[in-house]
């Protein structure tokens, strides 16, 4: 099972050739979708991250995506650190880190200068994330999660003692997958992932605290939104239209799952409460705290994928990357 569920979404990673190149389109006029770069039927992108305007995605190949207008305009960046598919970007701040197959990791050390961190495995990532103050970690398969306090120079375990969280009652979940990581500026570390996993270590502990246990038969959560404010609602998303909702900074979760067998991939928060998912041929978004969902069901929403998806804060507007190269404005 697990080896299905990380190839089902990282499939254009292993079996593509194609680099991403970009041709920048204008979506339609009073479209729900607005294309602002694609490439060639066979890229893709994974992974996507903002800051201060300045937005970083990665995919295929090694393929490197910058813009500077808030996601508006896209070019491609060249880089050498690696060309191993990147699967996922945390951008904060001075630090910009990009993770993926075969253990990849790579750094920003200079505007359009990327290096390559030995990271000690050769595991696939699936998640990153950093703060203004360089702490980082990145998750994958079968409970990778390492921990970085120097903007992802380097690297050591932080994983638990998996054994510890496990479904004693089912066989095989004691290394969940690790496919979601936030690190809040304050220094605690969410994780999430397999068997409907969310872990959290508060700032200053080396222990791990269950926000929601590790139950087998329980939806893998592929992505979460924390809010770096502790009022605001937590969403977790996965496995066959699984959406968790915390209004208490994760002490308690709550299910609202949408109406659909799909996988959700990706969540954001954006301004007056909307909250919009991504997927595998779905697309999701709420106008009122994730309490009643619409699906997005133009252009390629309902026909293809796409993962991360994020909230460029300086304006309030949501974008996200997938298939072919793609990365869109999803307006609301």
């Amino acid at each position: 099972m697990k080896a299905k569920i990380i190839g089902a979404i990282c499939a254009a990673a292993v079996s593509a050739v194609a680099l991403v190149s970009v041709a920048a389109e204008q979506g339609k006029e009073g479209g729900v979708i607005s294309l602002k770069a694609s490439g060639i039927p066979h890229s893709a992108l994974f992974g996507l991250s903002f800051d201060n305007g300045t937005g970083v995605a990665v995919g295929i190949n090694g393929s490197v995506l910058t813009s500077k207008d808030g996601g508006e305009t896209w070019e491609p960046e060249k880089q050498d650190a690696t060309d191993l598919a990147l699967l996922a970007v945390a951008r904060r701040g001075t630090h910009t880190i990009a993770v993926g197959q075969l253990g990849s990791v790579i750094v920003e050390s200079a505007p359009a200068t990327w290096k390559k961190i030995d990271a000690g495995t050769e595991a696939r990532f699936l998640s990153v994330s950093v703060n203004t103050s360089g702490v980082a970690v990145a998750g994958g398969e079968f409970g990778l999660l390492l921990g970085s306090n120097d903007g992802g120079e380097t690297w050591a375990s932080i994983a638990p003692n998996w054994a510890d969280y496990a479904d004693a009652n089912v066989p095989g979940t004691g290394e969940p997958t690790v496919y979601a990581v936030y690190v809040s500026e304050a220094g605690a570390i969410t994780v999430a992932g397999e068997f409907g996993l969310i872990l959290r270590r508060d700032p200053g502990s080396e222990k791990w605290r269950v926000l929601n246990p590790v139950t087998g038969g329980t939806p893998t959560i592929f992505a979460i939104h924390i809010p770096e404010q502790p009022n605001g609602n937590s969403y977790a998303v996965g496995q066959a239209g699984e959406i968790l909702i915390s209004t208490d900074n994760g002490a308690r979760w709550f299910r609202n799952k949408a109406d659909t067998t799909s996988n959700f991939l990706g969540v954001t928060v954006a301004p007056g409460g909307r909250v919009v998912i991504t997927g595998m041929r779905v697309m999701a978004a709420s106008s009122n705290g994730g309490i009643n969902w619409k699906f997005i069901e133009e252009g390629d929403t309902t026909t293809d994928w796409y993962q991360a998806v994020r909230t460029e804060k300086n304006t309030g507007q949501v974008m996200a990357v997938g298939h072919a190269g793609r990365i869109i404005r999803i307006n609301g």
